[in-house]
Parts: C-alpha cells; structure tokens; sequence
C-alpha cells in the first residue's frame, strides 16, 4: 500500500510538473501572440495613415488644379472686361470728354 501511495504522490507530482510546463508554454505563446498582434497593429496603424496621407494628397492636388481653373477662368474674364473698357474707351474717349467737360462747366452757369 505504502508503494502506491509513494507511486500516486509521484504520479501527483509528475501531474504538477507537467501542469506547470503546459502554464509556461501557454504564457509564453500569450506574450508571443501579444508581441505579434501589437506589431500587426501597428502595421495597420501605418499603413492607414500612409493610405490616408496618399488620399489627401490626392485631393489636395485636385483642389489646387480645380482652383488654379477657377483663377484661369476668371483671370480671362477679367481681361476680356478689361479689353471690353479699352475698346469702348478707344471707340468713345471724344465724346466722354466733351460730355465731362460739359456737364462741368454746365453746371457752373
């Protein structure tokens, strides 16, 4: 009897042991698998904020170019207005002056 109390305490022991390897093992492959999913999630973290970056950088460059046609556009139209006055100025400066002129010393009588 003495012999299988002394073989199942070994047996117990054994058990032990072998429960504490299986706990190390698991620790190590919790802490394995966290240093792996925080590098994954810092890989994802970088490649957002690169994708994000591209994305802007996109939208910026469509905006400017936008923005650059819009001054184009009205930078012409300016022109265009601006040549409109000059050629009525050109067609009309005579008459402009004498009108001015008139309305001047008209209405000091």
């Amino acid at each position: 009897m003495e012999t299988e109390y002394i073989d199942l305490v070994s047996r117990i022991i054994a058990a032990e042991h072998t429960a504490q390897e299986i706990a190390r093992e698991a620790q190590e492959k919790q802490q394995s698998l966290d240093a792996d999913l925080e590098r994954d999630i810092s890989r994802m973290r970088e490649d957002y904020f690169a994708r994000a970056k591209h994305r802007i950088e996109v939208v910026e460059k469509a905006e400017r170019k936008g923005a650059e046609e819009d001054i184009a556009k009205l930078d012409k139209r300016l022109k265009d207005a601006m040549d409109k006055v000059e050629r009525a100025y050109q067609q009309n400066k005579d008459q402009w002056v004498d009108t001015l002129f008139l309305k001047i010393v008209g209405g000091r009588s």
